[in-house]
């Protein structure tokens, strides 16, 4: 009798323990990606596969939700780094919500592999 009970607690255990995949303050948004081109595609496509829920459009009446903002910049000057900057702003407040920033190298030459990492910078 008391071996079945092991079981489903270390599951329930493992659960309870596990750590969540989207960071705290976006947890209950909606992340609003227009997916017009292949950059925002890939990022969706990213954040969907950290748990994080995408929505294509602004709906009325519904929960929060925070705009996908993204850029690249670089310092001026010869040989400065690129980088590649992910803000998600409250649709409502505009108050910025989420935040990564990652250097463009060759480890992030794909708008997947840009997508990828800007995401697990995001949500750790």
């Amino acid at each position: 009798m008391c071996r079945r009970a092991i079981v489903p607690t270390c599951i329930a255990l493992g659960l309870a323990c596990a750590a969540p995949r989207v960071p705290r303050a976006l947890r209950g948004y909606n992340i609003l990606v227009e997916e017009k081109d292949t950059q925002s595609v890939e990022l969706a496509r990213a954040m969907r596969e950290q748990g994080i829920k995408v929505r294509p459009r602004v709906r009325g009446g519904s929960g929060p939700t925070a705009a996908l903002i993204y850029f690249t910049f670089s310092d001026p000057g010869p040989g400065q780094p690129l980088w590649f900057h992910l803000r998600l702003a409250d649709t409502r407040s505009g108050e910025v919500v989420g935040a990564a920033t990652i250097p463009l190298d060759s480890l992030t030459a794909t708008p997947r592999a840009r997508a990828r990492a800007a995401v697990k910078a995001l949500a750790p």
